[in-house]
């Protein structure tokens, strides 16, 4: 018995493989879409849907929305394909998933005893008017225990 690959899966069930088909459609069209377009759009425009001829594109947000519709009958023509004919496109405003919540930088450690006996130690060496002396003495402070 030979492993089948997931787009085999797909295109077994009559449904699966409509959807597979569609699917493949999309990512074509979103292939025509990023090539149509000027660079600056590129990644604030994707493919969300096709049906019955009129393509949907999401933009990240207003302005990407009315620079691609100023292309319009043009990025219609570029985005139809032999096997689909881009007779409308409908762009509408839908804002990506925001960036995951940064987690709070984490302190670092604060420094063990034999790193304040070796800072205590730099700092008595160095001269009274050096501002690497009171640094470290201002360091060594907020770190006591």
């Amino acid at each position: 018995m030979t492993a089948r690959s997931l787009q085999e899966h797909l295109a077994s069930g009559d449904s699966m493989a409509r959807l597979a088909a569609h699917a493949q459609r999309l990512l074509q069209f979103q292939r025509l879409l990023e090539a149509a377009l000027p660079a600056a759009l590129r990644p604030h425009a994707r493919v969300a849907n096709f049906r019955l001829g009129k393509l949907f594109i999401h933009a990240a947000n207003g302005a990407v929305a009315a620079k691609i519709r100023q292309f319009g009958p043009r990025l219609a023509s570029d985005l139809s394909n032999k096997d689909a004919k881009v007779t409308q496109i409908e762009v509408r405003v839908q804002a990506r998933n925001p960036a995951p919540a940064q987690f709070p930088h984490e302190r670092p450690a604060l420094p063990g005893l034999k790193q304040k006996q070796g800072l205590t130690e730099l700092a008595h060496q160095l001269p009274s008017e050096s501002p690497l002396k009171g640094a470290l003495e201002r360091l060594l402070r907020s770190v006591k225990e």
